[in-house]
């Protein structure tokens, strides 16, 4: 999983190393300074993807190697290549991707994918746009001078409050959806409604209010909100067990 996301974010620096020179955030990364050429990058990252997709299906399964490779692909392809550049949209479809790991740790471990690996595949879909665009807020100036069509840049600050907010009650009732779907019991059901209620108040502060602090404060739970959401799912199951 680490090599394939490893050479999924590698691949993404070499296609993006333009735009990574234009912006404040991302000017340092090799590729934008020189450090390493660009050849030398891609087939790093491509050697990365072929050892993971080896390493998963001769030690795991055909079906996590399959998804993990997918993965990559997809926000190659999808998201870096196309979506990136051309929609406002391009973070809520593309971070599909990211949320493949939970079905690649459910398969691995079970050999098939079930509604709960689908449950917290969309627990991690629906968190990528009020993540992401809480961060875009902060640096809509380097997406603007890219040229990247981010939520805070085509709609403006106040949309992308609103949309924060809507996909974070959204998220909070997703997570609820875990409780009866893989059977959880109260240690999960209790994170979920207190870790989601905190998230939604974040959200909300960051509606009502218009300091730029607001949006790197939810940026930084959502960080936090999902590593303990999982600790969460894994104690749970750990009790009952």
């Amino acid at each position: 999983g680490t090599l394939a996301a490893g050479g999924a974010n590698a691949i993404n620096m070499y296609v993006d190393r333009d735009i990574d020179k234009v912006m404040a955030r991302t000017r340092n990364r090799p590729l934008a300074t020189g450090q390493i050429e660009p050849r030398s990058a891609l087939v790093f990252a491509v050697t990365l993807e072929v050892v993971a997709f080896v390493f998963l299906w001769t030690t795991v399964n055909p079906l996590s190697a399959a998804l993990a490779v997918g993965a990559c692909l997809f926000y190659v392809f999808v998201y870096t290549l196309w979506l990136k550049r051309t929609s406002v949209q391009n973070i809520v479809i593309g971070g599909a991707a990211g949320a493949v790991p939970a079905l690649v740790g459910w398969a691995a471990v079970t050999g098939s994918v079930g509604p709960a690996a689908w449950v917290l595949f969309a627990i991690v879909f629906v968190w990528t746009p009020p993540h992401f665009w809480a961060l875009a807020m902060r640096y809509s100036g380097d997406y603007r001078a890219a040229g990247i069509p981010m939520l805070p840049v085509v709609r403006g600050p106040q949309e992308t409050r609103r949309q924060i907010l809507l996909y974070s009650l959204v998220l909070f009732g997703t997570s609820l959806l875990l409780v009866p779907v893989a059977q959880m019991g109260l240690v999960y059901a209790g994170a979920a409604v207190l870790l989601g209620g905190w998230f939604v108040w974040r959200a909300l502060r960051l509606w009502r209010g218009t300091s730029p602090a607001e949006s790197m404060r939810l940026f930084r739970f959502s960080i936090v909100y999902l590593a303990l959401l999982f600790a969460a799912v894994a104690a749970d199951a750990a009790l009952v067990s």
